[in-house]
């Protein structure tokens, strides 16, 4: 249901892992990290058009809809809300979960997917946690990811200056979302919805 929703990434963990990072996410030992990969903007641009044109926020609502089908009555705690005051740290959970590792950039890379993909959501599930596995072996990002990182912050909040230090990492390149999609993750034009 997830994949086909295009939320691709569902890494589940022992949430033992993450316990320093979020205290709450123990109350059960299974997590399940949700995210996409390029493979969501098809199915949401889809929703958008028959049932999220009005939303103030298409993409929350979107990923909280799908996840609630995915895992009903399952506590959920989203990226793009706070919760008890604060975002939960989602980069430095996916890296303690063992989805990626934390580059200087603060970027989750993958393995495959490099910097192309989004954490949306963890769901807490009944059952054990899968055994540890050893972190993964990501390639750091170029030479030229900390003068792009100074450039993207001293850029004054300009979105291409944000993207170019995605740009920098060489891994998942071939993942890189369609300029559309990145225009929209970064920019929320509703016309590239259409």
């Amino acid at each position: 249901m997830l994949a086909e929703a295009g939320f691709d990434i569902a890494h589940a963990f022992d949430t033992a892992r993450v316990a320093e990072l979020a205290p709450a996410l123990a109350a059960k030992r299974r997590g399940i990290l949700v995210g996409n990969t390029r493979a969501l903007w098809a199915p949401f641009r889809a929703a958008c058009a028959r049932e999220l044109a009005g939303a103030a926020d298409p993409l929350e609502r979107y990923t909280e809809a799908v996840v609630a089908r995915a895992f009903p009555g399952a506590p959920v705690w989203f990226a793009h809300r706070r919760h008890d005051g604060a975002f939960l740290p989602f980069q430095r959970i996916a890296a303690a979960a063992g989805l990626g590792v934390l580059a200087p950039t603060q970027l989750v890379i993958h393995p495959v997917y490099g910097p192309w993909f989004a954490l949306r959501a963890i769901a807490l599930v009944d059952g054990e946690p899968p055994t540890e596995s050893a972190p993964p072996r990501v390639p750091c990002c170029s030479g030229d990811c900390p003068a792009r990182l100074d450039a993207a912050l001293r850029s004054g909040g300009d979105w291409r200056a944000w993207l170019a230090v995605r740009d920098a990492c060489a891994v998942g390149r071939a993942y890189r979302y369609s300029d559309e999609q990145i225009a929209y993750h970064y920019t929320k034009n509703r016309a590239l919805l259409g």
